[in-house]
């Protein structure tokens, strides 16, 4: 009779070979974390694209920042080191701004390198504590004066196209490229004990945030006015700065919480039902993944609308209380410059840390589930929900149809949806029947004007018809 305690063969074996010391020895410190680290984009994403794909959206391609991407040597005249020369004048205009030395800049970032190196996930990369602590102080002083000439629209000062501006930006919302938003107010701090300006910490705060709302607006509205940040707004107080939300991981994340339009403080994320999820048991959710694409919700007479309020960006509306449903979506501008902020802010929600809900990737799945061809493409465009810079129309169904094998669709997702699949369901309800006769009669007779005049004649020649026959039985 086989023992079963730890003196059965199986168990020696296993511990000869050392598999239960793996086990045991495993390091659970990290999990979860309390913020998102900084990593490479998942290899379930990059998989799905090309090599010149992923170096297209997911790579800088004119300035790289942080560890991730950072090589000790870059290629003479490439764009890299152009931008790795840029990156020095930028820091040290910096530096010179707030009066500044370099010694006392250093100093600060090295002292909190500990934590600076926390907020990444390396992987097969030996840098030392010096080399972080300089690349650090190049990169955070760097961006902070990019972003203070970018929403300024001061390049003149640095003989610098747009263009070449609009690249650097993109560069800057890259998961890989990203820095921590906890070196970024390493460095306000030190040039506020440099200048002595205690202005300049809510000044710094605002051009982050209007530089994050500048690629907001190129997402949803790029038409608006340019923002600009007001130099005259009082100081807070200090409980106005306490009830502030609480500071994000980074600058995408931050354009994230954007897009969201979160403006409470975040809340740690925590597990009511214990490590175990036990509410769900014996339920049956009445999720869906898909509402079927723009044709099939047409023809059970729904319409298509943009909202006119774009944040939150992932919300929809479904208003089935006229006679024909209308469906509200935010309007969104594809073009060479968004496809990175949108591809990355799903790469950042596929992150194995990442704890928050899928809301980007939630939202794609669902314009995915509306496109599957050309035609899809142009009732949205007609409808002002979908905006794009790419070429035709093929080419942005060909793109959602690309990206649908990698959408995870959150458990979370719009309640408005199981509402869309509810009505769709009951063909034969007579709200149903009166909203596909409506969009019968609209697309048929006044989809143009020449079809409304068409129909107009049919109806005076019924009219007058119908007179004439009245009156011969008088």
């Amino acid at each position: 009779m086989a023992s079963n305690g730890i003196d059965s063969p199986l168990t020696e074996q296993a511990i000869k070979f050392g598999k239960l010391k793996l086990l045991k020895e495993a390091n659970t410190d990290s999990l979860p974390s309390n913020k998102p680290l900084i990593r490479k984009v998942p290899h379930k994403l990059g998989l799905r694209y090309r090599t010149e794909d992923c170096q297209r959206y997911f790579q800088p391609t004119s300035v790289v920042i942080g560890p991730l991407n950072h090589q000790r040597e870059t290629k003479k005249h490439s764009r890299i080191q152009t931008g790795e020369d840029c990156k020095l004048k930028l820091a040290k205009m910096f530096i010179k701004e707030c009066n500044g030395e370099e010694e006392n800049f250093y100093k600060k970032v090295e002292e909190e390198i500990k934590s600076l190196k926390d907020c990444y996930y390396f992987k097969g990369q030996n840098w030392t504590d010096e080399e972080l602590a300089f690349m650090f102080l190049v990169d955070g002083c760097a961006l902070l004066l990019f972003i203070v000439l970018y929403v300024d629209d001061r390049w003149e000062e640095f003989r610098v196209t747009h263009g070449l501006v609009g690249i650097a930006e993109v560069d800057f919302f890259l998961l890989e490229n990203q820095l921590p938003y906890q070196l970024l107010k390493i460095l306000i701090d030190s040039s506020v004990e440099a200048s002595k300006d205690d202005d300049l910490k809510r000044l710094f705060k605002e051009y982050i945030t209007a530089f994050v709302d500048k690629s907001f607006l190129n997402l949803t509205a790029p038409h608006q006015h340019r923002i600009q940040v007001d130099h005259s707004q009082p100081h807070l107080s200090h409980e106005q700065q306490e009830e502030e939300e609480e500071d994000p991981v980074h600058l995408l994340d931050l354009l994230r919480t954007r897009l969201m339009g979160v403006k409470s403080k975040k809340k740690e994320w925590t597990n009511k039902s214990g490590w175990l999820r036990t509410e769900m048991k014996g339920k049956r959710s009445r999720y869906r993944s898909s509402i079927g694409n723009v044709k099939e919700l047409k023809d059970h007479g729904i319409r298509f609308k943009a909202r006119e309020k774009v944040d939150p960006f992932t919300e929809i509306e479904f208003d089935d209380r006229s006679c024909r449903p209308i469906l509200r979506l935010a309007p969104i501008f594809l073009h060479n410059t968004t496809m990175p902020l949108l591809l990355n802010l799903m790469a950042y929600e596929l992150c194995p840390d990442f704890k928050e809900d899928c809301k980007i990737t939630s939202h794609l799945s669902v314009l995915d589930s509306l496109i599957d061809n050309s035609e899809d493409v142009k009732e949205l465009r007609d409808a002002g929900v979908l905006h794009h810079g790419l070429g035709s129309d093929e080419a942005v169904a060909e793109l959602f149809n690309k990206i649908s094998s990698i959408l995870v669709p959150s458990l979370k997702m719009h309640s408005e949806l199981s509402r869309i699949h509810e009505y769709c369901s009951k063909k034969s309800h007579p709200r149903n029947l009166c909203a596909r006769f409506v969009a019968k009669l609209t697309d048929t007779y006044f989809s143009s004007p020449w079809n409304f005049w068409v129909f107009l004649g049919a109806l005076a020649a019924l009219i007058m018809t119908g007179i004439q026959t009245y009156n011969s039985f008088k």
